[in-house]
């Protein structure tokens, strides 16, 4: 193996992986959420302000570790599935849990055990304010769960209130014979089987440093910038990641739903308009020809027999084409010239024959 590319390997396994910087980001946030409540739990019961300051800190890394590696994790779905009404309680009950904790670590480190009778005697009082202004903190991690931390800050600090010109990558995703399952399954087996589908294929996808752009029933759009995409060709390792994911949880597919999705993906990408939608209801959208031809690039796929379909402009950005084969033209409406596109040959075994 020659230097250089031995060295971009070693520094490659030295960075912190996608997945790992966003959760710290997510940490990070809980840290500042619930570091705000305790300040104001600490000046509501009147108490020292060095002790408001580390419980803070203790008690927000605590939520946002919770946050990150149980509740987000696969483990932690029964909760993230629950209705809200039902979870917050829950979500309280481990902030008081990691106030009480907090409240002995921190008095222990800084050689402040002789206070803790006052602290029992205010205990009452300063629960109550702090499982109050807690139930603040879980609503914001919650919302920025529910459209993405990366989206909640930019509507927060306006980075597309005026449009934007980028180089993106988009990735559209459908499972084959929707119809036939839904028919199949039942309106709540197939909301099942969605529901665990898209879980399945949106980690890679997140884990390669994409962003979920949209979720669209029984599939999804998912977005990278441009560079950070065909950087020693992410997008094919998160599309690779994807299939062997679900292959991986065959088994559990066909225990559960007695089926295993088979599932299209078309990939284009080009210069987009990105920039805030909405006036109610704030959201950031993407606009141009880059997203209409990426949809019509899944179409080709289920068209042309194939699990995966790449536009030339994606193909000729890629250093590794061993298991990509041009087969031929597509028509976009609106576009005059045909796109040549190539299929990605699936390195994970088909999961099972769709429904017919």
């Amino acid at each position: 193996m020659n230097e250089p590319v031995a060295k971009r390997r070693r520094l490659s396994r030295l960075r912190l992986s996608v997945t790992t910087r966003r959760k710290l980001v997510s940490v990070l946030l809980a840290t500042i959420v619930f570091s705000l409540c305790s300040a104001v739990t600490t000046l509501a019961v009147r108490r020292p302000v060095e002790l408001g300051v580390a419980n803070a800190i203790f008690i927000g890394l605590g939520v946002g570790l919770f946050e990150e590696f149980y509740v987000q994790s696969p483990q932690g779905r029964w909760l993230r599935s629950m209705r809200p009404l039902r979870s917050i309680p829950i979500y309280i009950g481990v902030v008081v849990v990691l106030y009480l904790i907090a409240v002995h670590v921190v008095h222990l480190l800084l050689g402040r055990l002789d206070d803790l009778p006052t602290v029992y005697a205010r205990l009452p009082w300063g629960l109550s304010f702090f499982a109050a202004f807690s139930v603040v903190g879980i609503l914001v991690m919650r919302v920025a769960h529910f459209i993405g931390t990366k989206t909640l800050l930019d509507l927060a600090l306006g980075t597309y209130h005026r449009p934007v010109l980028e180089k993106r990558m988009l990735l559209f995703l459908d499972i084959q014979s929707s119809t036939a399952l839904a028919e199949r399954l039942g309106a709540f087996g197939m909301r099942e089987f969605v529901s665990k589908f898209l879980f399945d294929v949106s980690k890679p996808i997140t884990d390669h440093g994409g962003d979920i752009y949209l979720y669209t029933g029984d599939g999804l759009i998912a977005s990278w910038n441009w560079a950070d995409a065909i950087r020693q060709d992410t997008i094919l390792r998160a599309i690779d990641a994807m299939f062997a994911a679900v292959a991986d949880e065959r088994p559990v597919y066909e225990r559960q739903f007695g089926t295993a999705p088979v599932f299209r993906i078309g990939v284009h990408g080009g210069d987009v308009v990105v920039s805030e939608q909405g006036d109610t209801k704030r959201s950031i959208g993407i606009y141009g020809d880059a997203i209409n031809i990426a949809a019509r690039m899944e179409q080709a796929a289920k068209a042309h027999g194939v699990s995966c379909i790449l536009s030339a402009d994606v193909v000729d950005a890629l250093t590794d084409r061993a298991d990509i084969e041009m087969i031929g033209e597509e028509a976009v409406k609106g576009i005059t010239t045909p796109i040549r596109i190539w299929a990605r040959h699936e390195k994970a075994k088909p999961l099972s024959k769709p429904l017919r």
